[in-house]
């Protein structure tokens, strides 16, 4: 399947003007939530029929291709096939700005997938419709959803949409051979451990060159999320003051600084130039040249594990932190339903059925993937099932209470990126960790100031 899972979507400046020039107009959209039928009254005997029900088409799009949409096209005719009110014409590959290109434009599609740091901003324009009173209604009971899957739909505390599935970040993936090679017999349980290892892991030729490096913290790129929630972190108090600038989080940017302390900021540039790029032969953590790295559900599916090359451990917690065990960031993909789509009710009926357990488990199964509902996580269809083998650590890890992932707000996007200026900066030494988080809070505390009047 096209993942959704490690991207963040950073709209173009076409978009961001879009969105911006369409709030007006989509603030005023209708929150209709119900398509009536209408009824015919016999006058001759007095009595009142209903006209039959006429089947309803709606659209549901997605930004899938290739195997990815053929998933959804799929389960789509599962669900025409499984009443007779409703038919559903899936539509792939819609990207982000073709998604809002067509909310903005009045041809909205009346269900959603799309990237869930989108549900922030799109709702602020009016764009996304809150699906409060839906939940209320129709009796869905919202706590069968893994609690930090659902927060990421929330915007305001409301809930604005839902994830069909979520990808996490919770593992160590470590070379086995590396670990060999240096006499270590078990993956660190600890940060303070990984360190240590980190060292006996990494090698260097006779000039000071790294050959082998045990571990980088920004590989493959830089996570201002992954990293705080490991450290019990958060970016807000739930009532508008930032706290991205408090301890957990500095410390956070501290302990990856210090493996560029320790190997060298140009030794681990150089070393990081040579690299082969991820899912290729040349892929550090295969080779065996990156001994341990952060590990995501969806890589290294065929090769890691008990009979693989790449160990999967737990990844470790701070040694004065041991309640912090099993700490994940998880990144749901989300779905929604337009505020302007012209049929609500209908909509929600598909996204409650893409929410049941057994198109939940069968949408894990095709995609390689974890769902959202809890119940699933502990189907035998899941858990016991062969297919899916290379999963069931982190099956049973979607369970665990401290995950955590971003929170959801109109200025969601910024934040993130102000988050990745300062930590960059830190990470090369430029500034101390407090100071870069100092600066985000100065930075975003007025643009969140200003968002909650």
């Amino acid at each position: 399947m096209q993942e959704m899972k490690t991207k963040r979507f950073k709209p173009g400046r076409a978009v961001l003007a879009l969105l911006l020039s369409s709030a007006v107009g989509l603030s005023a959209c209708s929150s209709s939530q119900e398509a009536s039928s209408p009824n015919t009254g016999n006058a001759s005997n007095g009595q009142v029929t209903e006209k039959p029900k006429e089947k309803v088409e709606i659209q549901f799009w997605n930004p899938f291709t290739g195997d990815g949409a053929a998933v959804v096209d799929k389960i789509v005719e599962k669900f025409n096939a499984s009443q007779s009110e409703i038919t559903v014409k899936a539509l792939s590959n819609q990207d982000p700005q073709k998604q809002l290109t067509a909310i903005s434009g009045g041809n909205a599609p009346d269900l959603v997938i799309t990237y869930w740091n989108n549900i922030g901003p799109w709702s602020e324009a009016g764009a996304v419709l809150n699906l409060e009173s839906f939940v209320k209604s129709s009796g869905l009971d919202a706590k069968k959803i893994i609690p930090a899957a659902l927060e990421r739909m929330k915007v305001n505390g409301q809930i604005h949409g839902f994830p069909i599935s979520m990808s996490m970040a919770n593992k160590l993936f470590y070379n086995k051979k590396a670990f060999a090679e240096a006499d270590i017999a078990a993956p660190p349980q600890t940060l303070e451990e990984m360190f240590d290892v980190a060292k006996k892991l990494t090698k260097k030729d006779d000039k000071g060159n790294i050959m082998r490096i045990g571990f980088i913290p920004d590989y493959p790129w830089i996570d201002n999320v992954f990293w705080p929630i490991i450290f019990g972190g958060s970016w807000d108090d739930g009532k508008g003051k930032l706290t991205a600038n408090q301890k957990a989080n500095v410390d956070a940017i501290a302990y990856q600084a210090a493996y560029y302390k320790e190997f060298g900021n140009d030794a681990i540039a150089k070393f990081k130039s040579g690299m082969g790029k991820m899912n290729t032969p040349q892929d550090p953590i295969i080779t065996g040249n990156l001994g341990m790295m952060i590990g995501w559900e969806n890589w290294y599916n065929d090769i890691r594990g008990e009979k693989g090359d790449i160990g999967v451990a737990p990844f470790p917690y701070p040694k004065d932190r041991p309640e912090l065990e099993n700490s994940g960031m998880v990144s749901p993909v989300a779905m929604f339903i337009p505020a302007k789509a012209k049929h609500q009710q209908e909509a929600w009926n598909l996204m409650q059925y893409l929410l049941s357990e057994d198109v939940q488990i069968d949408y894990a199964i095709q995609n390689k993937t974890i769902p959202v509902l809890l119940s699933a996580l502990d189907n035998p269809k899941l858990n016991k099932n062969e297919a899916t083998k290379s999963l069931w650590e982190f099956f049973e890890s979607a369970k665990s209470p401290n995950l955590n992932g971003f929170p959801n707000s109109i200025y969601i996007n910024q934040y993130l990126q102000a988050l990745n200026e300062e930590t960059e900066k830190a990470l090369k030494g430029q500034i101390t960790a407090q100071q870069a988080m100092d600066n985000v809070v100065s930075k975003m505390q007025p643009i969140a100031d200003k968002a909650k009047k």
